[in-house]
């Protein structure tokens, strides 16, 4: 933890969220807190993987702590309390739903705790919202905003919308992130395709490997791309079925084998980013790179990628679309009937600006 209050600073505590997408989503969020309170010191308790690529957005936030009580048990919640408690926080936000992050906010003396009423914790907190229908198809960036809303109106009074705030999530490449996605692509030539064709947490999401070779192949014959495939250690099986099927050397595989900031560097570099509905996708778009997303389990309404030049495909007509099923009990329509011309076509406008 870092020094003691300043005498006057305020200091705020913001539980992040798990999962890559779900953190860049709350980056409006953490944009409109470090507007709403300028003079106030803000700490991101988050996992280790989300504290990698928010550590360097230093307009966001002053301070990750890395805190991984999946992994670790709860015996980490135990070993983390002793420095949230030091830490002399006037305000805890909480952007997990997790009755356990409101236990560690609560245990840590924050007097004020604001969360969503989620598995049983209500008790827990000092301000709690509530979703109802209106948050049906409602994007999960409003969620976020929602929380930094109430913040303002219980230390302000009001709620304060900062002049220029934008809902769209960005995200910033550091040089020492730049110069690491040179190093993994040295004099690449445009344009440069990223293939992202895994999903972490979902086979639902996934679009069949064989479609991302044959798109693969056309984009190399057509448009004389490099195809970079991209994922994390649990996609590196699905990113080799694909490069196995991709014929001639205008492909490199770095599937497994970046780090966060790295990856920020690569996509930074790149003309065109296709993906399931994962990570990467996320901060693709939050970096202003032309991102295509593809869809068919999950809600797009509530967590496409955003961004200002971002778009999504997904196949119309699906009666059981948006089913949220992680493995599909059926026959994957929804994904295998995305056509690799409209991926094709559609990556081809993109490409042309």
């Amino acid at each position: 933890m870092s020094d003691r209050a300043k005498p006057g600073e305020r200091r705020i505590l913001v539980r992040g969220a798990n999962w890559i997408g779900d953190a860049v989503m709350s980056t409006p969020a953490l944009a409109r807190l470090r507007s709403s309170f300028p003079e106030a010191r803000l700490t991101l308790l988050t996992t280790p993987l989300t504290c990698e690529l928010l550590a360097g957005q230093s307009d966001l936030v002053d301070e990750v702590i890395p805190y991984n009580r999946k992994e670790g048990g709860w015996q980490t919640l135990w070993q983390v309390l002793p420095q949230i408690s030091d830490g002399q926080f006037d305000l805890a936000i909480l952007f997990q739903n997790a009755f356990e992050a409101a236990l560690l906010a609560r245990l840590a003396g924050i007097p004020i705790r604001i969360g969503y009423a989620a598995q049983g914790r209500s008790l827990l907190l000092t301000h709690r919202l509530r979703r109802d229908s209106s948050h049906q198809n409602r994007h999960q960036i409003n969620d976020y905003l929602d929380l930094v809303a109430a913040s303002e109106r219980i230390l302000r009074g009001e709620s304060f919308r900062p002049k220029g705030a934008s809902p769209l999530p960005r995200l910033t490449v550091t040089e020492a992130a730049k110069e690491g996605g040179q190093r993994q692509l040295p004099g690449i030539e445009q344009p440069v395709v990223a293939l992202n064709v895994g999903a972490t947490n979902s086979r639902a999401k996934c679009w069949p490997t064989g479609h991302f070779a044959e798109l693969a192949n056309r984009l190399i014959h057509s448009t004389g791309a490099t195809i970079v495939l991209l994922g994390g250690p649990g996609e590196k099986e699905a990113a080799s079925v694909v490069a196995d099927q991709v014929k001639g050397s205008r492909l490199i595989n770095l599937a497994g084998s970046t780090t966060l900031p790295e990856l920020l560097g690569v996509l930074s570099i790149c003309s065109l980013v296709i993906s399931n509905d994962t990570g990467p996708a996320h901060i693709a778009a939050a970096l202003g790179c032309p991102t295509l997303t593809l869809f068919g389990p999950t809600n797009e309404f509530e967590t496409a990628p955003t961004g200002p030049k971002a778009s999504l495909l997904r196949v119309d007509g699906i009666e059981c679309a948006r089913c949220m099923h992680r493995d599909c009990p059926i026959d994957h329509r929804c994904m295998n009937r995305l056509s690799v011309d409209a991926v094709y076509n559609r990556s081809l406008e993109l490409l042309q600006g």
